[in-house]
């Protein structure tokens, strides 16, 4: 397999698994899990058992330089933890169906930001993959669309924003970076920028654990060292802009694991999209 192939193989397996987080995160809120604690502890997790890995597996991996471990701590506190408290902020003032859509217009500042910054250029015949789409998606989402306050709606595209950035930003600091080291420092320094919000009561965070262990485990291990690990490879191998189209698979495989686990039920619509 070429490596652009293997790239694509990546990202779709990436987006796979972070659409596991859907089902495993609503039985957790079930359980009194407030978003901000899932991902905190998420990503602590993540970084903890990679780290575990490394030590037993590959030491050498920890000899990073100060251009590697700057990009991570950058990537980590202004890419993934600013993202995930934009996106969870405006879900507070917002629909699911909007946030999720709102999201996902960062295919389309992807693609604007590389040819802006980058000189990527997209051929006029993938140029359909866009709307297409943005249409799916708008029929996979397709919903209630409820808005409190206007500034919700910016927090919304913010958090787009923010994730074009971790993208773009991916796949030039860390070109030629193993994914091994690269994702679980990410993670750390996204657990410690959310841990320091969402994690101050000790002794309710050990209870979160004592008693959720085995969900946080899964998220851990599929939503966050796989889906993360995958995306980072990946990445380093196509486009930012086909990164983010073929990242779409992340809301199917949430729309198709709750129709089957959690018995929602899909309308023609979107079953169609």
């Amino acid at each position: 397999m070429s490596q652009r192939g293997l790239g694509i193989v990546q990202i779709v397996l990436s987006g796979i698994c972070f659409g596991f987080l859907g089902i495993f995160g609503k039985s957790l809120f079930d359980k009194g899990v407030v978003p901000g604690e899932l991902l905190s502890l998420r990503f602590s997790m993540a970084a903890i058992l990679t780290f575990i890995y490394i030590a037993i597996r590959r030491p050498a991996l920890f000899r990073v330089s100060r251009h590697t471990l700057l990009s991570t701590a950058a990537l980590g506190i202004f890419g993934y933890a600013l993202f995930s408290f934009c996106f969870f902020s405006a879900l507070k003032g917002l629909s699911v169906s909007l946030t999720v859509l709102l999201l996902y217009t960062y295919p389309v500042l992807v693609a604007l930001g590389g040819r802006i910054f980058f000189g990527e250029r997209i051929q006029s015949e993938k140029l359909w993959a866009f709307p297409f789409a943005l249409l799916g998606l708008l029929g996979l989402v397709w919903g209630d669309f409820s808005i409190e306050r206007a500034e919700f709606l910016i927090l919304g595209f913010i958090a787009a924003l923010f994730y074009a950035i971790y993208i773009l930003a991916s796949s030039r600091l860390l070109r030629g970076v193993d994914p091994l080291i690269s994702t679980p420092l990410i993670q750390t320094f996204a657990a410690i920028t959310l841990g320091s919000m969402y994690l101050r009561d000790n002794a309710r965070t050990l209870w979160i654990v004592e008693h959720n262990w085995f969900l946080l485990l899964l998220i851990a291990v599929v939503c966050s060292i796989a889906a993360m690990g995958l995306f980072q490879a990946g990445l380093q191998k196509l486009n930012g802009w086909e990164v983010s189209i073929l990242s779409t698979t992340e809301p199917l495989t949430g729309v198709l694991l709750a129709t089957f686990f959690l018995a929602e039920r899909l309308t023609l619509v979107q079953m169609f999209s």
